[in-house]
Parts: C-alpha cells; sequence; structure tokens
C-alpha cells in the first residue's frame, strides 16, 4: 500500500513537471541565483517570422510602452530593426510621467533613433505618428506604388489598437476608398497606398 502511493506520488510529479514546462515555454532558472531568462516559446518563434518579413517592409513602427521603453523592446530583433527605416512609437504617454519622457526622448535622439510618443487610443496622436512614417518614407513614395509598413513590438505594448487608429484615420480621410488588403489595414500616405501589417 505504502510503496503504491510513493508511486503514484512519483507519476504526480512528473506530471506537474510536464504541464510547468509547457506552460512556461523557454525559461531557464539559474541554479546559482541572479536573472532569469524569461523568452516565451510563442515570442521565440514569432520572432523568427518577424525576420523573415522585416526583408520585405519599406518601414518598421516599432511599438513600446512609454513607461518602460528600454524592458519593452524585442532585444533579439534589434540588430535587424537598426538596419531599417523605424520609429520608435512610445505607447500609453498618458500613464508615463512626462518629465522622464522627455529625458527617453532626448535618449533615443542621441542615439539617432526616431522616437515620438503616442496614446494609440488617440487619432491626433496617431496622426502625428503618421506624418512622421510619412516623411521618412518621402523618397521611397515616389517610385514605389505600394508600401508595406510593419508593427511590431513584445505583447501588450498596444499594436492592435495603434492598427485600428491607423485604420480609422484612413476611412475617415478617405471616405469612400475601397479596403482591399488581405493582410491588414491599409493607411493612406502622400497619394500612395500604404500596407499597414500587425505582427505577433
Amino acid at each position: 500500500m505504502i510503496e503504491q502511493l510513493g508511486k503514484n506520488s512519483r507519476k504526480m510529479r512528473s506530471g506537474l513537471k510536464g504541464i510547468v514546462k509547457k506552460g512556461l515555454g523557454e525559461m531557464g532558472f539559474n541554479a546559482g541565483g541572479g536573472a532569469i531568462n524569461w523568452f516565451p516559446g510563442h515570442m521565440a518563434s514569432a520572432t523568427r517570422a518577424i525576420r523573415d518579413r522585416l526583408k520585405l517592409a519599406d518601414l518598421v513602427i516599432e511599438v513600446r510602452d512609454s513607461r518602460i521603453p528600454l524592458s519593452s523592446a524585442n532585444e533579439d530583433l534589434q540588430p535587424q530593426l537598426d538596419a531599417k527605416r523605424r520609429v520608435i512609437a512610445l505607447n500609453k504617454k498618458d500613464l508615463a510621467n512626462p518629465n522622464i519622457m522627455h529625458k527617453w526622448i532626448r535618449y533615443f535622439e542621441s542615439r539617432k533613433q526616431d522616437c515620438i510618443p503616442i496614446s494609440a487610443h488617440s487619432k491626433s496622436s496617431v496622426q502625428k505618428l503618421l506624418e512622421v512614417v510619412e516623411f521618412k518614407l518621402k523618397e521611397v513614395i515616389l517610385r514605389e506604388p505600394t508600401l508595406l509598413v510593419m508593427v511590431v513590438g513584445v505583447p501588450n505594448v498596444g499594436k492592435s489598437a495603434l492598427i485600428n487608429s491607423i485604420r480609422q484615420i484612413a476611412l475617415s480621410r478617405f471616405a469612400g476608398e475601397k479596403e482591399t488588403s488581405n493582410s491588414g489595414p491599409i493607411a493612406w500616405c502622400n497619394s500612395r497606398y500604404c500596407r499597414i501589417q500587425d505582427c505577433p
């Protein structure tokens, strides 16, 4: 009886370990203490997919949380993003300390990275972001009929909210235009279509 209970207990512990491992994804624990390396499996596969799509993008909008601009960056993508036309959108600016926000903007400008604080639910705020995007694409717009703008960022920084606002702005600016993109909403950039693609 005691032996059987021991076997059942070992099976239960083994099963729990499997569930925890599956649920946590790629999480590494340092046995000696120190930092935890946490990177869920679905984020790793999404990063691989984004790398492939980045080759086709004319510009990337990298969305970060304005309260934690460095921690909310996907570090694995930075080498590829540095090589692209990019605008860093510091989302949720209404939740951030405005005094600290100015320091972050100067920080990114000192590194020659275009950065703008936004609130993804505010059309006027998103409109300012689109103006920056159009400015960075002005040379490409003259020779390309259709442009691809990718929106990337770690989970919960507001990518989908931004995409929805861009779509609403496009529909209001060009009422009656048919939305034909299968890869995401279409925005209008200086008399050219821009396909806006939301990436995981």
